[in-house]
């Protein structure tokens, strides 16, 4: 009999503390928190779009929607996310249809992680 071994897709995501600390100091606390609850709005939607033009075979507009997706985690300090969003452009460009896939659905994962590790970040006190 054959053992059958599920593997767990599970990576460590990285999320720049320094670029929030930035944040607050220079824009203010309140302000900050703000900006980051909107941008972290903003990559949601914007994962959503880039799913629909996928299903749709858009693969142009998917580059153009996951570069945005770069940006914008960038400014939270996602850096785990934006390169994984830069993989999934990087596919989108090169229409290569079998690594789009498997980057797409990577780039799901690793948005569910990061977006928790900043919320989880915003609860600390200090």
């Amino acid at each position: 009999m054959l053992d059958v071994v599920k593997l767990e897709m599970r990576e460590p995501v990285r999320v720049d503390p320094d670029r929030l600390v930035e944040l607050c100091v220079s824009l203010g606390e309140a302000t900050a928190e703000a900006m980051i609850t909107s941008t972290m709005e903003d990559l949601a939607n914007g994962i959503v779009e880039v799913e629909d033009a996928y299903l749709r075979g858009e693969v142009e507009l998917l580059a153009q929607k996951a570069n945005l997706l770069v940006e914008t985690a960038n400014k939270i300090g996602m850096t785990t996310f934006a390169r994984v969003a830069e993989d999934v452009a990087s596919c989108g460009r090169n229409r290569e249809g079998v690594p789009l896939a498997a980057t797409l659905f990577r780039l799901r994962r690793i948005a569910d992680r990061s977006l928790s590790a900043v919320w989880d970040m915003q609860d600390l006190p200090g």
